[in-house]
Order: structure tokens, then C-alpha cells, then sequence
């Protein structure tokens, strides 16, 4: 496929004929690892929530059911939605939850840390600048949008800002409507965790338009050729059933 001349120079397909086959049967092995660290974590999970049922803590309760619905986020977003998310990006997300809620709700990490809070938000808010870049590349090479890489970049980092803004006010929420603790130290939490996102999400919008703009081999030419894998045998599933 040709590229196109209108400003966009970025390939239409970064697969080469005859490797899709080969891609397809590459890394089957540690992707059924993968996935089996997932649901292993995702039954740690679980049996961590039931533990905060029997302690009666109607915060770390809550926190659970929350922790639940996060970690199977992905495979909604995959099947309701059909956003394709590679299962490396399941098992970062669902680790991710499982730091939040087993080290730092139920073991006190918040607390006992004061940085655990700081890096838990930074590299949310990379994943979801990640998730909002692949959405947003994967529209584009598909030509289902058109745009220049200034815009996906700016639309990365405002996705992720906006999980971000829209979490701190379900804190706030929270916290005054319950009385939970969920924002610690209340304005400076706020404050230092949208300052954090931002950090971590600017990575991923410059890492992404430097990628579109070069093409490059780097992590985000890497998590794309993970991505367009993963459709590929979805895809060659679908069509043999």
C-alpha cells in the first residue's frame, strides 16, 4: 500500500507482505503466560475483596468492587466496543489495580509512602495516554479520521487528562458525600496527581508524534506492531469460526 502525499507521510501498514503469517505465530507462548498472570492476579483480586467483606470496611469494600470492575476493563473495551487492546496492556492494567488496592489500600502503602500515591498516578495516567494514542492511531490507520501528528499527540495527553480530572472530583465525591479518606491530604493531593498525570502523560504524546513523525523503531513502533498482531489473529479467529 502506497504511502499517502497530502501532508500525512505515515505508511498505511507497517507489515511487510509475508509477515503477517509469521507474526500471527510468533510469542504464542508468552502470550498465553501473559494472560495467565492476569487472571491469576484478577483471583488474587477477588480474593483480596472478599478479605475486606469480612473485615466490614465499607471503604476498602467499595475500593474492591471499583479494583473489580478496573481490572476488567480491558476485555470491555475489547468486546463491547471492539477498542483492541494488546494482552500485554491487560496485564499492566491489572497490575496496576492491584498495587492500588492490595499494597495500597488494604497493606497501607499510601500512608507509609509518601511517593507510592505520586508514581501509581504518573504511570496511570501513561497507560491511559497509551490507550488514547493506539485508539487514536488505529483511527488513523484505518483512515477513519484524518489528522496531523500534533493533533493525536494533543488528543493523547487531553484524554488522559480528563481521566484524570474526572477521578479526582469521583475522590472528592466520595470523600465528602461518605466520608472516606480517598484524597489523604486533600489540595495537595489533588494538585500533585494531576501534576503527575500531566508528567506521564506528555511522555506518551511526545514519544507518539515523534514516532509519527520519524517512524522509527522505538517502544511506541514496538506496542503498535504488538497491537496490529493481536487484530490480525482476532481477526484470522473470527474468519476460520
Amino acid at each position: 500500500m502506497k504511502r499517502r502525499r497530502n501532508g500525512n507521510k505515515y505508511p498505511a501498514s507497517y507489515l511487510i507482505p509475508g509477515e503477517k503469517m509469521k507474526i500471527r505465530n510468533i510469542f504464542i507462548s508468552a502470550d498465553r503466560l501473559e494472560l495467565f498472570l492476569s487472571y491469576s492476579l484478577k483471583i488474587i483480586l477477588l480474593m483480596a475483596a472478599v478479605d475486606s467483606v469480612f473485615q466490614q470496611s465499607y471503604f476498602l469494600i467499595f475500593s474492591a468492587v471499583i479494583a473489580l470492575v478496573g481490572s476488567i476493563m480491558p476485555a470491555i473495551l475489547s468486546k463491547q466496543w471492539k477498542v483492541v487492546l494488546p494482552i500485554e496492556l491487560d496485564l499492566i492494567v491489572t497490575s496496576f489495580i492491584c498495587a492500588h488496592f492490595i499494597l495500597g489500600e488494604l497493606h497501607g502503602f499510601y500512608l507509609r509512602f509518601w511517593w507510592f500515591d505520586l508514581f501509581l498516578h504518573s504511570f496511570s495516567a501513561f497507560i491511559f495516554g497509551l490507550v488514547g494514542f493506539i485508539w487514536s492511531y488505529m483511527l488513523f490507520y484505518t483512515k477513519k479520521i484524518h489528522a496531523e501528528a500534533w493533533f493525536i499527540a494533543v488528543f493523547t495527553v487531553s484524554l488522559a487528562m480528563a481521566v484524570g480530572s474526572v477521578w479526582e472530583i469521583f475522590e472528592y465525591t466520595m470523600d465528602q458525600t461518605f466520608g472516606f479518606n480517598m484524597q489523604k491530604s486533600g489540595l495537595d493531593d489533588t494538585m500533585g496527581d494531576l501534576i503527575v498525570d500531566l508528567i506521564g502523560c506528555s511522555v506518551v504524546g511526545v514519544l507518539g508524534y515523534g514516532y509519527m513523525r520519524t517512524k522509527k523503531d522505538g517502544f511506541i513502533r514496538r506496542i503498535l506492531l504488538r497491537v496490529e498482531r493481536y487484530v490480525l489473529r482476532t481477526q484470522t479467529k473470527g474468519s476460520e469460526s
